[in-house]
């Protein structure tokens, strides 16, 4: 793991959810289901309020890795000063 984040060879954000998810399935369902309900402008909003909440949680995901990695760190530090 040392060598590959040396390598720049880790990229945590770069992991994909795995696409046989069924929670993943269903939501695609559900959502084509629900845009067959919307005017034009309606699913062009939703898109956007989807690619919103995306982009919210991509943010929320990063500071939780950030604040993870912290926290590991100063497990590390704890059980090495002991």
């Amino acid at each position: 793991m040392l060598k590959e984040l040396y390598h720049g060879d880790l990229a945590p954000s770069d992991r994909r959810a795995d696409p046989n998810n069924r929670t993943l399935q269903e939501w695609r369902k559900l959502s084509a289901e629900f845009e067959k309900s919307l005017t034009p402008e309606q699913v062009e909003t939703y898109h956007k309020l989807s690619d919103m909440q995306g982009e919210s949680a991509a943010k929320d995901n990063e500071t939780l890795y950030i604040q993870g990695f912290k926290d590991g760190a100063l497990m590390m530090i704890e059980i090495l000063g002991e």
